[in-house]
């Protein structure tokens, strides 16, 4: 939630890269994997996109950790879902789907034909679930800025949103579940 108004700086990305290592093993040590989530530029500059965390993983070397796409940080910071899921497909192993108001899959801006289709072209298997911000904490809420409900019933996000996410993604040759 914190950023410093600037391109990261190399003494940054040095100390993260050194956090991590010792993350990974301590990770690897428990038999856990390690997750890094690429996000949008307003809640930090570190890693926003796919190739970001991508560059990291190579630099660290670790086999225990992945990366974690959201849509929702991707319509903000990458150029296409295409370009981000490439990116990332060495090291993918989490997906969320995420509208861009947060909201129901399907009444948004998210261009999910193209969001399955790129999630298809790399023949990714693993994890993709469903994110939205229907019930919130309230400070979680303070910390991810949502100040309204996302829908005006919450039930349509998965009622609604979650056939549609099912449907887009089987038109792309993908399966979420039953």
């Amino acid at each position: 939630g914190k950023t410093t108004g600037r391109a990261p700086t190399r003494k940054e990305i040095d100390g993260m890269c050194r956090f991590l290592e010792r993350a990974a093993k301590s990770a690897k040590a428990r038999g856990l994997k390690l997750g890094i989530e690429p996000c949008n530029r307003y809640e930090t500059h570190l890693i926003n996109r796919g190739i970001d965390a991508a560059r990291i993983i190579e630099r660290i070397g670790a086999d225990n950790i992945f990366i974690h796409l959201d849509t929702y940080h991707m319509h903000i910071e990458e150029e296409s879902f295409a370009a981000g899921f490439e990116a990332a497909a060495p090291f993918l192993g989490y997906v969320h789907v995420s509208e861009a108001n947060r909201g129901v899959p399907g009444r948004g801006m998210i261009n999910w034909a193209a969001c399955m289709k790129a999630i298809a072209d790399i023949g990714y298997e693993g994890p993709i679930t469903l994110e939205s911000m229907n019930h919130v904490d309230v400070d979680i809420a303070g910390g991810l800025a949502v100040w309204r409900p996302v829908t005006e019933d919450p039930r349509d996000v998965i009622e609604v949103g979650l056939p549609f996410l099912r449907d887009e993604a089987r038109k792309a040759g993908l399966s979420l579940g039953r």
